[in-house]
Order: C-alpha cells, then structure tokens, then sequence
C-alpha cells in the first residue's frame, strides 16, 4: 500500500519519540496505527519505528534517555504490532519462520521484518532470541515453512554453525540478516544473505516462494483470486 499524503511520517516520528520520553503508551499506540493504517507497514516501519530506535539508542548513549524508555518502546512496538498481526490462511499463504540464533538477543528487527512479511500474506512463526539450531530446524519441519530467515548481529554466530544452516538450508530457503551475516566472508550459496534495506528485503524473501495459488493460476492460465489480501500492506 503506497504512503498516503495525509500522513506525515516525519510529524509521526516526532510524536512517538516525544511520548516514548514521557513513557505514554496510549499515544505511542495511537500514532502508530493511525501510520500503519493508513501508510502500511513498509513505509511505518522503515519512516517511523526504525528511525525511533535508532534515535532512542543514541540517546541513551549520550545519557540523554535510560534504559527504561528502551524497554519502553521495544514493549509499545511489539504490542502494537502484536493487535493488527491477524491469521493468515487460504492456498496464498506462505509459512516462514524467524528466529536469532544462540546467544543473539536482539530480536525486534526481526519482529519488525516479520510484520513486513505478514503484509505480503506470510504467516509469520516467530521463535524469538537465543533459539537453539535444532529447535529452529524442528519448527521448519513440523510446520513445512516455505523459508527460514535467521538475524543475529555477531559473526559468529553464524559462522561457528555453519554445517548446520548447509543442512538446512537444504531442505527449506534459508535467509540470513544483520550485521553479522554481512560480515560473512565466505557465505555458501545455498545460504542467502538479506539486503540492510528492509523493504527490499521483504521483496527477496517474498518473490524467492511464489504463491501457491499463483503457481496454479500460471500452469492454468486462470485469473488469480484478488479479494484474498493482507490487512496491511
């Protein structure tokens, strides 16, 4: 969904990180669905969320802000998030499942880019920090996810497993994300390294699994069902 005009993206980055300092939940809540309704995730969270945290991140450093209004506004972001992530069902529907490796524990990037799949119609299992390998290749399994995607901020977190996301990425499309994937030097290609820009991203993970429903349609050559759309895109 492109960007609405009667939104302004930079007035509701001002608002949120002027209620995130007075720790104002409601209103952090009401400026963010206002922008995600009506700009859809993509723009809301690369225009407003992300550049938040960016800047609540700074502030601390410089002790301008504690780490109470970092909990803070990780919390009202989730939870926001959390009400408009509806079930995804239907033949469109793709599985995907996201997680942090061992000892990587910053986990809501990760949140944020699975919101951003959930607008492209994915059904989103998430498995949150610190996930043990065989664990995520468990879920990969019993839910026969369409792909895996694995953020992590250290090298090594990638790099000291790296026999086991070979193996998985064998069986399901495996992404991995993060400052730590980028610092890979040598990546083996059955293993794909996701782009910094989130939207572009999303579109990686997205056009790598076609629909079910589009792959019938095109062996068919019948008419794609349109009415089946994500509430946010």
């Amino acid at each position: 969904m492109p960007g609405d005009p009667a939104i302004d993206l930079g007035l509701a980055r001002e608002r949120v990180m002027a209620a995130t300092r007075e720790l104002d939940g409601g209103a952090v809540r009401d400026v963010l669905l206002d922008a995600l309704l009506v700009s859809g995730v993509d723009d809301t969270v690369t225009g407003v969320i992300m550049p938040v945290l960016k800047e609540v991140g700074d502030d601390w450093e410089a002790g301008r802000l504690g780490v109470v209004h970092e909990h803070f506004v990780s919390s009202a972001f989730r939870g926001v998030l959390g009400e408009l992530r509806l079930p995804v069902s239907g033949p469109q529907a793709r599985t995907v499942v996201l997680a942090c490796p061992p000892r990587e524990l910053h986990d809501l990037p990760l949140e944020l880019f699975g919101a951003m799949l959930h607008a492209r119609w994915w059904r989103v299992v998430s498995l949150g920090a610190n996930s043990p390998m065989a664990a995520i290749g468990e879920a990969a399994r019993f839910l026969r996810a369409d792909a895996v995607v694995l953020a992590g901020v250290r090298r090594t977190a990638f790099d000291a497993r790296m026999p086991s996301l070979v193996r998985l990425a064998r069986s399901v499309p495996l992404f991995v994300a993060g400052e730590g994937a980028k610092a890979l030097t040598d990546c083996p290609p059955e293993v794909s390294v996701l782009p910094d820009d989130l939207v572009a991203a999303a579109d990686l993970v997205d056009a790598r699994v076609p629909r079910q429903a589009e792959d019938a349609a095109a062996t068919s050559g019948s008419r794609r069902d349109d009415d089946a759309e994500p509430a946010l895109g």
